[in-house]
């Protein structure tokens, strides 16, 4: 079969020759300041591989193929994803890609395999610019960027939040998240007492927590990464900054948030592109619950969306490649296009022109004795607690 193998570092072989296999190139952020988010894309990979192997394979024409997912470690950095993806094609062969973790680095692996004319699915970034150049071989199993903050908003609103302070971080998927964030503010009559933007990657908001205190702020959102995230909620402590409510892009879903905050984490809200309590389901991995019964089985922890996106783009490449009746690029970057509505244990979506979906829900998590529990959409509200947040005095 075309696009077949087995090659590459740091990979998970299986006994199946290699006729028998289709293999997929995965660089990832194993170590660098996305480690934490790049192993949970990672394990979400792993587990669709390992799911269809157990199964004897992907069933492509009458014959089963195992799968060989090859990962690489970008180090978290968008310029290595370009190096990284040209030699994968170049010297080990491969046809078929799911992205490294994050729009920056997305962004820069996708560059190179549609030079090579090689499909990609992105899991790990949404920005809307990714999709805004034309290119016919990227998909994606996110939403755009700038739509993950309207279920928060709808939830703010509900509660009585009328001002909020945004604070992002300077890469892509943060300033696009921020962007559409802010505008669905301001269209639904909250009103945004503070922007600004910091380094990604930063230690220290000292000096912009000083300055969102002057302004009084009701909530506070913050669109950057976990470490910045868990930053921000260690300083706000520190400083005694008190919100009504704080909320994250992206923080809250992963379970080392809470695990590193403790009870500084209660109350906290997460925009979530998934949840284990959503009613979606499917032939592979059944549930959302089951899906992330069988994480945790895996990996020893529960699962946050990137790892069940990360899942959702593996299956999509494998519908895909069923589709095609071959791992050949072009006949998958075709079948890709025209996949249509899918619907997954994450949910219903639609794969637009251009690679992107539409269609998904996103519900909002909040932190409630040291788990995600699913506050967003109905009839989910009805577990929100905590809003607003009592002083950080009185916690």
């Amino acid at each position: 079969m075309a696009g077949c193998g087995s090659q590459g570092a740091k990979q998970n072989t299986s006994n199946a020759s290699a006729a028998d296999t289709i293999t997929i190139g995965a660089p990832d952020a194993a170590t660098g300041a996305l480690a934490n988010e790049g192993k949970l894309v990672h394990d979400g990979y792993t587990l669709w591989q390992d799911v269809v192997n157990k199964q004897g394979g992907l069933l492509v024409g009458g014959k089963r193929y195992k799968i060989n997912l090859v990962f690489k470690d970008d180090q978290s950095k968008p310029d290595n994803d370009k190096s990284l993806t040209e030699q994968m094609i170049t010297q080990d062969g491969i046809k078929l890609f799911l992205s490294p973790y994050a729009s920056p680095n997305i962004f820069a692996a996708s560059t190179v395999a549609e030079s090579h004319k090689v499909p990609m699915i992105a899991a790990g970034g949404g920005a809307k610019k990714i999709f805004e150049r034309g290119y016919k071989y990227i998909f994606s199993s996110y939403p755009y960027s700038g739509e993950y903050l309207g279920s928060v908003l709808d939830l703010l609103k509900g509660r009585g939040i009328k001002t909020v302070a945004f604070l992002h971080a300077d890469d892509l998927f943060s300033q696009e998240a921020d962007q559409g964030g802010e505008a669905y503010a301001k269209s639904h009559g909250f009103d945004v007492v503070y922007s600004a933007q910091y380094p990604s990657g930063a230690t220290d908001l000292s000096s912009q927590l000083t300055q969102i205190a002057q302004k009084k702020a009701d909530a506070l959102i913050g669109t950057g990464h976990f470490e910045e995230a868990v930053q921000l909620v260690k300083q706000a402590k520190q400083m005694n900054v008190n919100f009504k409510a704080m909320a994250f892009t992206v923080g809250p879903t992963m379970p080392a948030f809470a695990q590193n905050l403790g009870k500084d984490a209660e109350g906290v809200l997460g925009a979530s592109l998934w949840t284990p309590d959503l009613p979606y389901k499917d032939d592979v991995f059944g549930t959302a619950a089951q899906y992330a019964a069988l994480y945790k089985q895996s990996f020893g922890t529960e699962p946050d969306y990137h790892a069940a996106m990360a899942s959702a783009a593996a299956e999509m490449m494998g519908l895909a490649i069923q589709k095609a009746g071959s791992a050949d690029p072009q006949k998958v970057r075709d079948a890709l296009a025209g996949l249509g509505t899918v619907h997954l244990f994450d949910g219903s979506f639609t794969i637009e022109p251009n690679g992107s979906i539409k269609g998904l829900v996103l519900p909002v998590i909040q932190i409630q004795n040291g788990k995600a529990v699913t506050v967003w959409p109905a009839p989910f509200d009805k577990n929100i607690k905590d809003i607003p947040l009592p002083p950080w005095s009185k916690r």
